[in-house]
């Protein structure tokens, strides 16, 4: 009896004097402070000096807290400095993507929390105007803009959380990269050219990525794809 006595005192705690957004900004601090790893409801009651169930207020699980990262973590991304009035619709979208690279490197984890996750909070309405905007203004059809997008900003997220990840269990564990794709280049040049002819052929570039070039590059096919597909679009209308 006193054990249902607390249950029931303690279903009818008052709400406590937190809000959302304090409980969001405390989120990406200990993000960015600790990672995702760490990131727990545990220790975000920690960080707003509440008890754990007094979180379930506002959110009801991890995953609905990173509903909230996912948008918050774009509040400060300025896509729409980028915007162009000259028609070069393919530099703008290149400029817009670089800038989103270089942004969500600057914002740790950022990768795996927007890898998959479509939360449509403002800041990412937002962004996704100043996207779909550039791409309608350059004459796709409303297909095309919708599927531009998804493929851009994916295409971003994905080489973001590649980049970001260890290469290896070696490196996760402390390894330096830079040794570490030094062995693999080894590894690479001694292989059998009889049994791996293209691997031997292009190995030291394998191993030996300019990081940058290969993004550029990836971003540049994409943005090659969609110009072939607006003049293909042209020459039907």
């Amino acid at each position: 009896m006193p054990a249902q006595r607390a249950a029931n005192s303690a279903s009818r705690q008052p709400r406590p004097s937190i809000t959302l957004e304090a409980v969001t900004a405390a989120a990406l601090r200990t993000l960015q402070r600790d990672g995702l790893d760490s990131l727990s409801m545990r220790r975000l009651a920690d960080e707003l000096s509440i008890q754990a169930p007094s979180l379930y207020w506002y959110v009801r699980n991890k995953d609905e807290l990173l509903d909230l990262l996912a948008d918050a973590l774009l509040a400060d991304l300025r896509l729409d400095t980028l915007v162009r009035d000259d028609g070069d619709w393919r530099r703008e979208l290149r400029e817009m993507m670089q800038e989103y690279r270089k942004y969500l490197l600057s914002k740790r984890d950022s990768g795996r929390v927007l890898a998959g996750r479509l939360q449509l909070g403002p800041h990412f309405l937002h962004h996704a105007e100043v996207i779909l905007g550039a791409v309608r203004r350059a004459g796709f059809g409303d297909q095309d803009t919708a599927d531009s997008l998804y493929s851009l900003t994916q295409y971003v997220q994905g080489f973001v959380l590649h980049e970001t990840s260890p290469l290896s269990a070696d490196v996760a564990r402390g390894t330096d990269p830079m040794e570490f794709l030094e062995a693999a280049r080894d590894r690479l040049a001694h292989l059998s050219e009889e049994e791996y002819p293209n691997v031997v052929a292009v190995g030291s570039r394998l191993a030996r990525p300019d990081i940058e070039a290969r993004f550029n590059y990836g971003l540049d096919r994409l943005l090659d794809g969609l110009r072939v597909r607006l003049e293909e679009a042209n020459a039907l209308s």
